[in-house]
């Protein structure tokens, strides 16, 4: 044969298969833009100047580990669909006397072309991108980026070898995938490859009650989990066994569903009941393994999209619950209060809205009657319901910051827990046992208080020689109370709020604390916390999560859409002869059409409601990870939840009207 034989049969099969190829094609290309620019970005030397730089670039270095791993998957898995379409003309080739060695030089030619446009389009589409996603970033981040070229050539040149190193694998992997095809069928197979699987599957009960199982499991966890360490353990458990159950329930759930409905006679006599029902259930098998497929990508994308934007829009609300005041001066004394007095006041700054009180802060253990101040501080799963942090303060500061006008007796308290639950009407500490007056929901302001992932106590006793009591036991225990006195918390905000006056009231109060403890002069005591200087470790960890999962949540929503391409096109040309059939004993085109939407849409929004499903058990144990960024609260992650769900919904609606359309006109042809 002609040299140049092989390469031209490769190039005129591209061109004659262009409108299956085509979104694959398109996806490869944007799959390797993204990789391109999600490792540009983790590895930019200008990422290193931004405030929070190493949380950002351990975020974006995450984000290459699962696009990789995901472009090995995606793309594997898209050109299955391909590659079972063309077994047929393979098979043709064949038995017209073209040798498998042929037809594996055919493919290798046609694995080199696809992977050649793909990569140079790809890098083409990611070195455009670049800079913009870059200047995304700093904006999310609230930095200024630099004009320019971002990478030097050296580096530019080693993206650009992984980048076609790794895709360059991926299409290695494609081509010998299809070589071993080609090798291990027949002839007749190839021919009848695009027909296999119609023999009726079997109800596989114990297969579909295992999935069930599954999937209660991972539902369980989420609901149940209560404690915030084992609630980050287990949602990766919790993530395996719904995906298990998932595809478990698929493939054999759906096909025993079936065939209850065709069992049900009254349902399943019906035209359009009787086609959709018999030709979903003869090519199952493949299609929920699709279905399946789409499930868990909508889920990942909703998850993933509810909660980064729910941790973004959150996140002024994080802050002042972790800040409660521009300037916050914790764990502090009287002598360190008015050098930060003194020093704010010389910067020519006047503080408003002032809180000030004193308080013992002590951690403890959970017990039967009370709470047992201890000295170990170790924290895991096991340990994070007893471990309990308390905070005490008298009922004169308390009434006086809160407005309230409570009495107490002297063994009497007033209680308040957060993330934990307390029912009994008394409560020990230090050898005394106190009767719980009243649980209140006020409480004074306090930033430590919030950031713990452990349970809360604030306890209100009756005055402040019971706080000074409680002081000095703590100290007598090891306790860390500074001569046997309670602590004091001082914090005031700057006028406007303004942020240049909060850092240039924060750059007054260090430089009196560095000559503070430079000479001696001040018997320092705490540290000094200012919202306007921690925003921006906030903005680096909130912002590179929220940038990360959007850039997932796209690429994930390609995936989705382009398996939904391939799914309808692979049913309709599948489904043509079927309906060219029915037609022919007398069913109209109208009842054709009926039949195939009842079908479609079946088939297709089956995996949008099981995502739903997925994304709504999954709100429990999401809702109490996010509590580790002091994101406290359902009401506000439901609204994020609701509207992720509507946005992909309505997109999902649009692809169902597209790709209902050309399964139509296959069918139809």
């Amino acid at each position: 044969m002609n040299k140049g034989f092989y390469s031209r049969l490769a190039r005129q099969n591209l061109r004659k298969n262009a409108r299956a190829y085509g979104p694959f094609i398109l996806a490869a290309v944007l799959t390797v833009a993204m990789f391109y620019i999600i490792l540009a970005l983790a590895v930019d030397p200008n990422m290193e100047s931004m405030t929070g730089a190493t949380t950002i670039q351990i975020v974006l270095r995450y984000g290459v580990v699962v696009v990789g791993l995901f472009a090995v998957i995606f793309l594997f898995y898209t050109n299955s669909f391909l590659l079972k379409r063309r077994q047929r003309e393979f098979g043709l080739f064949n038995v017209l006397g073209m040798e498998k060695r042929h037809l594996v030089k055919v493919i290798g030619w046609e694995t080199l072309y696809i992977f050649l446009l793909s990569l140079a389009l790809g890098l083409i589409v990611g070195l455009a991108l670049n800079k913009a996603l870059f200047l995304v970033v700093a904006k999310i981040l609230g930095v200024a980026a630099p004009m320019g070229f971002l990478l030097s050539p050296r580096l530019l040149g080693t993206v650009l070898a992984v980048t076609a190193g790794l895709f360059g694998a991926i299409f290695l992997f494609i081509f010998l995938f299809g070589v071993r095809r080609v090798y291990v069928a027949r002839p007749v197979e190839l021919l009848q490859a695009e027909h296999a699987g119609e023999r009726e599957p079997k109800a596989k009960w114990l297969m579909a009650a295992l999935g069930l199982a599954c999937l209660g499991a991972g539902y369980y966890i989420s609901i149940t989990t209560t404690n915030v360490l084992q609630a980050m353990l287990l949602f990766f458990v919790a993530v395996v066994l719904v995906i298990i159950g998932t595809y478990l329930l698929f493939t054999a759930g759906s096909i025993a569903m079936l065939k209850i409905l065709k069992n049900n006679k009254r349902y399943y006599y019906k035209t359009r009941h009787f086609t959709a029902v018999s030709g979903m259930m003869y090519r199952m098998k493949q299609n929920a393994v699709g279905l399946a497929n789409i499930c868990i990508l909508s889920t990942m994308v909703l998850v993933m999209i509810s909660g980064t934007s729910c941790l973004m829009l959150g996140m002024e609300k994080s802050l002042s619950e972790r800040y409660p005041c521009d300037v916050n001066i914790p764990l502090t004394n009287a002598e360190t209060i008015e050098m930060v007095k003194k020093a704010v006041a010389e910067a020519g700054i006047q503080p408003e809205d002032e809180v000030w009180y004193e308080y013992v802060s002590f951690a403890a253990r959970r017990t039967e009657d009370g709470l047992m101040p201890t000295r170990d501080y170790s924290f895991d799963a096991d340990s994070q319901d007893l471990l309990a942090d308390v905070m005490v303060v008298d009922l004169a500061d308390y009434n006086r910051i809160t407005g309230q006008d409570h009495t107490l007796a002297p063994d009497e308290i007033l209680l308040r827990v957060d993330r934990a639950e307390y029912t009994a009407d008394t409560l020990t500490l230090h050898g005394k046992t106190y009767t719980v007056k009243a649980q209140v929901d006020e409480m004074m302001k306090n930033g430590d208080a919030t950031a713990n992932l452990t349970s809360t106590w604030y306890i209100v006793v009756a005055d402040r020689e019971e706080l000074v009591r409680i002081a000095a036991a703590e100290q007598a225990t090891g306790g860390g109370m500074t001569d046997g006195q309670p602590h004091q918390y001082y914090g005031f905000e700057v006028p406007g709020h303004d942020e240049d006056t909060a850092l240039a009231a924060r750059k007054a109060i260090r430089a009196a604390w560095s000559k503070a403890s430079d000479d001696g002069t001040v018997d320092l005591a705490g540290t000094y916390e200012i919202r306007a200087w921690e925003r921006q470790d906030f903005v680096s960890i909130y912002g590179s999560l929220f940038f990360l999962g959007m850039f997932l949540g796209l690429l994930f929503t390609m995936a989705a859409i382009l398996i939904i391409y391939y799914k309808q096109m692979s049913e309709g040309r599948d489904d043509r002869e079927r309906f060219q059939i029915m037609q022919k004993v007398g069913m109209s085109r109208l009842e054709v059409k009926r039949t195939i939407q009842s079908q479609v849409l079946i088939v297709f929004f089956l995996p949008l409601v099981v995502a739903g499903l997925h994304t709504g058990f999954a709100f429990p144990i999401i809702n109490r990870v996010l509590a580790i960024f002091s994101l406290v609260g359902t009401d506000f992650y439901i609204w994020c939840v609701l509207g992720s769900f509507g946005a992909f919904a309505a997109l999902y609606a649009v692809v169902y009207a597209l790709t209902a359309r050309t399964y139509y006109k296959l069918v139809s042809m």
